[in-house]
């Protein structure tokens, strides 16, 4: 049953007499929440028996106040009821929510959405009711209870919701989108909540279609693992990688408001070290090449190649002594250092101890590495200490120190260079990356390097790989993040939530010419608008754009534009001609701010209605052309314009 009440309604009691109790207990979780704010602010930290523990007071309390502030601490979404059983005949009632909710006797007011006794509120279903006979969805409007929806599960007659998806579940899958991402804890479903919930010790890959909330499950899938494994992943960290800035602006204030703060946000790019001033682009050939398999290889080769036998015996002079050391010990010592585990540098490290142990064995001297300068610069000699930049300036062609343009997929060799010659800084006790499809091998492995213990979430969507060096298969990927023995998972999101039906329907038949193997998702939004075509004359383009743009937006205020890049500057003049500003950002977005964006850019981010510019030059006719118009399309919550000076490509009005 879907009730919608108001408050100030007086009928809506009648028709629904728990309506007004459910509303009470709102009322009183908020002030059990207003009592928890006082209690933790009148605890005083100076009271500590010590430093360490008065810092520890201070921090606990400190995050426990900002916790209990945020938006949505203290109400609730949900509410369940478990099964009675001659051991519980109570029925156990338990309201879900943002925040850990505690009466003065600590008493649960208020689940946290994390714990374990709430995963059932997300998964139960009438043909398997995971122990609940009742669960009650609830919706706030501006801080009044409003709505709510029962299901009563032990009863498989009772099915409120034919589709499988509750009223309510839809109704904010729909609402009008702000330009930045929304936590999604009152709506998550089964098959997410399965993903959020998986183990930490694993690499798991998450491919899904558009709309499957990759995203979003992989930000809760951390605010989860850090609320079940707080004490180990504090002190190890958490990561998240994402594609661009604009995308980490996009989803940046999720996980604080999940009450998550200490969550590190950063492109694949900021991780990489040393830095190196980026003033060259690649082409895509050069992309390709620069971030292969087959570079990895070579660039682990060069660690290692320049080391060298000497030609010659060594007399190493000591006191009135003149020791010989044969080439043949010199190269058993080469082969032990090179044979052994970590970075190449720290390998050429252990030469000195190799030294003393034999000098000690040989000649019954322990000072021989000390004083004799010949033997330590003829080892420097046969094994130089390298530099990660020097050694990739060295293996890229074109020109060469200060003369080289450096490009970002160079930055990602140095970093990948800096890794094998002195060991990787900055890791992580889990690391979620987005859009990791779009990862070249190098990039992977950079990636990979910052979680030693393989514990990640990855991702991605196969079918919207468009970059040049991009993955095509995640056997493939989860190879060059060098997993180890660690156990790997891929698991499959089906179900669209974002995209309406009728536009998703026509973007699926982009599959079969990706080049890649997906399983098309399917949308839950049955209702909508089919894609509108305008076609126009090359020389009004822009202005029809303009056009198009200014109509959608009287209907749905946050609308995007995909363009070719070459059609920014008149796209940009148009829309000024109109009273709007093309801009490149989707946050902090003025009343006349559109965003405009080429296909490659826009990936992961959503607009209400978006306006896409000659899908023909998007789609080449080339498997990346169609997954970056597959992307394109799959931008739009509400509707999706075509503004063309041609006609459609043919894939799009044919289901072949």
């Amino acid at each position: 049953m879907w009730i919608v009440a108001s408050v100030a309604d007086p009928v809506s009691d009648d028709l629904f007499p728990e309506l007004h109790a459910e509303r009470e207990r709102l009322a009183f979780s908020r002030r059990c929440r207003d009592e928890m704010i006082d209690r933790f602010s009148r605890l005083d930290p100076d009271a500590s028996a010590d430093e360490i523990t008065k810092e520890y007071i201070e921090v606990t309390v400190s995050e426990a106040l900002d916790d209990l502030r945020t938006p949505g601490a203290g109400e609730f979404f949900g509410r369940i009821t478990e099964e009675s059983t001659p051991g519980n005949p109570a029925s156990d009632t338990w309201y879900i929510g943002r925040r850990h909710i505690e009466d003065r006797h600590h008493e649960p007011v208020v689940v946290d959405w994390r714990a374990p006794i709430a995963a059932p509120f997300y998964r139960a279903t009438h043909a398997d009711p995971f122990g609940l006979a009742h669960r009650r969805r609830f919706t706030l409007a501006d801080g009044d209870l409003t709505a709510y929806l029962d299901e009563q599960l032990d009863d498989p007659d009772h099915d409120a919701s034919g589709s499988g998806i509750p009223d309510p579940v839809l109704a904010e899958i729909g609402a009008a989108r702000t330009g930045a991402m929304k936590e999604i804890v009152a709506t998550i479903q089964a098959e997410q909540d399965i993903v959020i919930r998986a183990p930490l010790d694993q690499v798991l890959v998450v491919q899904g279609g558009p709309g499957t909330g990759k995203t979003a499950v992989g930000l809760h899938r951390a605010a989860f693992l850090l609320f079940e494994h707080r004490r180990r992943l504090v002190r190890d960290g958490v990561l998240v990688v994402g594609p661009n800035k604009v995308f980490l602006d996009y989803i940046g204030n999720v996980l604080p408001s999940l009450g998550e703060r200490s969550v590190q946000q950063r492109t694949a790019l900021d991780l990489c070290v040393p830095k190196v001033d980026i003033t060259g682009v690649d082409s895509a050939d050069q992309r390709r090449e620069k971030g292969s398999e087959e570079m990895l290889a070579r660039l682990e080769a060069a660690t290692v190649e320049h080391v060298q036998v000497p030609d010659d015996d060594l007399r190493v002079p000591l006191g009135a002594r003149t020791l010989t050391i044969t080439r043949d010990e010199v190269a058993e010592w080469l082969a032990q250092a090179l044979d052994a585990k970590g970075p190449v540098n720290k390998r050429r490290d252990s030469l000195k101890g190799m030294v003393q142990r034999d000098m000690l064995r040989r000649f019954d001297r322990d000072d021989v590495w000390e004083k004799a300068p010949v033997l330590r610069a003829a080892l420097t000699k046969a094994w130089p200490t390298q530099q990660p930049i020097k050694l990739v300036d060295r293996l890229l062609p074109g020109p060469s120190g200060k003369r080289r343009a450096w490009t970002v997929a160079d930055q990602f060799l140095v970093d990948e260079a800096n890794s094998l010659l002195v060991g990787t800084p900055f890791v992580y006790g889990h690391v979620v990356v987005d859009e990791a499809q779009d990862h070249s091998a190098v990039a992977l492995r950079c990636i990979g390097r910052r979680s030693p213990n393989a514990s990640m979430t990855i991702l991605g969507d196969l079918a919207q790989s468009t970059t040049p060096a991009g993955q095509r298969d995640w056997d493939d990927a989860l190879r060059l993040l060098r997993l180890g023995d660690t156990a790997a998972e891929v698991a499959h999101l089906t179900i669209g939530y974002r995209v309406p039906a009728p536009i998703l329907d026509v973007a699926n038949r982009l599959l079969p010419f990706t080049g890649v193997t997906t399983q098309a998702s399917r949308s839950v939004r049955a209702e909508g608008d089919a894609p509108s075509v305008k076609v126009v004359d090359a020389g009004s383009l822009a202005a029809a754009v303009a056009e198009e743009v200014k109509a959608v937006r009287h209907r749905h205020h946050n609308s995007g534009v995909v363009a070719p890049e070459a059609l920014f500057p008149a796209i940009a003049e148009a829309l000024s001609a109109v009273g709007l500003n093309a801009v490149d950002r989707v946050h902090s977005l003025g009343h006349d701010d559109v965003p405009v964006f080429h296909a490659e850019a826009v990936k992961g981010l959503e607009f209400d209605g978006v306006v896409v510019v000659n899908p023909h030059e998007i789609f080449d006719g080339s498997e990346r052309g169609a997954r970056l118009l597959y992307v394109a399309m799959t931008r739009a919550v509400q509707v999706l314009h075509f503004v063309t000076s041609a006609p459609l490509p043919q894939a799009l009005s044919t289901s072949s």
